[in-house]
């Protein structure tokens, strides 16, 4: 069953007469029209937007108000769906903004898997596509550096063992989300080699990984087997593809009585802010996932414009990288929390991100 939140839910019927024709266009391509100003009845430039809609990850709708916002300023039309972190989601809300005929999409889709086939649709349809965090060929790529994220945070987790432990530490897990490909490889893998790099003498089988799938719950449920086959660990750094995954394993530890020396380092920054942090998470690379439309607008403003700027579709060669911002559970306690941070990016001056509002001095 679709499960909207409250949030795009208002923005669902705000979007009214164009999200219902949307709907009653589906099966009917040969209505359908490509990305050519022909979101509505005139030339007003239409976006859509798919955001996440993954359990636990309010930034996901967040980006949703910012994104609504940056779009109203411009006097542009606004379209929201939600993928509900689900693949056949993702894919038919790919049919509906086609056939509806926006004229450029913006996505976060936490199942990658469905992109070949969405992104076959959206080329069929000529309408461009920019992608959050998650590389797709053929669409801009908007996302953080991932490879210097997960070794900022390695390093910083590795340097705490260092000053806390003296680098004596038996357990380092790696809470995998492996459908995320590379992306996975660089957060997670590189985080796992920057702590060897701090603590070099960290023996090599004390490394482990399991999937946690970026998703709390998953972690939470498949972390316990990690800690039963490793009943002598004591010292233990958790390492994850986000800040869900390595939350879940924490969480796992203090249900199973393991957590007198367990530390985790996180990425995206999700969980690290607000008044229920875990104890036991550190740190975490933030993201400032929630403000991820202002970067987006630089390209969309020149799609508006008529003049579409060259397609670059990886981390290595991003349309607009987003700067990680390591910081400790101590420095993020003194950054406000999402709905101040939302509400001060969509009234501030064009081109500033959250980096610069939070993270830069």
């Amino acid at each position: 069953m679709t499960h909207h939140s409250p949030r795009t839910a208002l923005r669902l019927l705000g979007a009214g007469v164009a999200l219902v024709s949307a709907i009653a266009m589906v099966g009917c391509a040969d209505q359908a029209s490509g990305g050519s100003g022909s979101g509505g009845d005139d030339d007003t430039f239409t976006l859509g937007f798919a955001v996440g809609g993954q359990a636990d990850a309010d930034w996901q709708d967040y980006q949703g108000d910012v994104a609504q916002a940056l779009a109203e300023q411009r006097g542009w039309k606004y379209v929201e769906l939600s993928n509900d972190g689900d693949e056949a989601t993702a894919v038919k809300n790919a049919d509906l903004f086609v056939q509806q005929g926006v004229d450029a999409v913006m996505m976060f889709n936490g199942r990658p898997e469905a992109n070949p086939v969405i992104a076959k649709k959206y080329a069929d349809a000529e309408i461009p596509v920019i992608t959050f965090d998650i590389a797709q060929e053929g669409w801009y790529f908007v996302g953080i550096d991932n490879a210097a994220a997960g070794t900022e945070g390695g390093t910083a987790l590795g340097e705490l063992a260092k000053s806390e432990w003296d680098c004596d530490v038996d357990l380092v897990i790696s809470a995998q989300g492996t459908a995320a490909g590379q992306i996975d490889t660089w957060r997670t893998g590189n985080a796992a080699t920057a702590i060897g790099e701090v603590c070099p003498d960290i023996p090599e089988d004390a490394y482990v990984a399991y999937e946690a799938d970026g998703n709390l719950t998953t972690s939470l449920q498949n972390a316990p087997g990690v800690f039963a086959a490793h009943p002598d660990a004591e010292n233990i750094l958790v390492v994850g593809l986000n800040d869900q995954a390595v939350v879940g394993a924490l969480q796992a530890a203090t249900q199973l009585g393991r957590d007198a020396n367990i530390m985790g380092w996180g990425q995206d920054g999700g969980l690290i802010t607000g008044d229920n942090v875990d104890p036991n998470l550190a740190g975490s690379v933030m993201y400032f996932l929630e403000g991820y439309a202002a970067y987006a607008f630089q390209i969309l403003d020149e799609i508006a414009a008529g003049d579409a700027p060259e397609v670059k579709d990886t981390g290595d060669d991003a349309a607009v990288s987003v700067q990680p911002c390591a910081v400790t559970q101590e420095q993020a306690a003194e950054i406000p929390g999402i709905e101040e941070r939302v509400a001060e990016i969509s009234q501030a001056d064009e081109g500033t991100t959250l980096y610069d509002l939070y993270c830069k001095n």
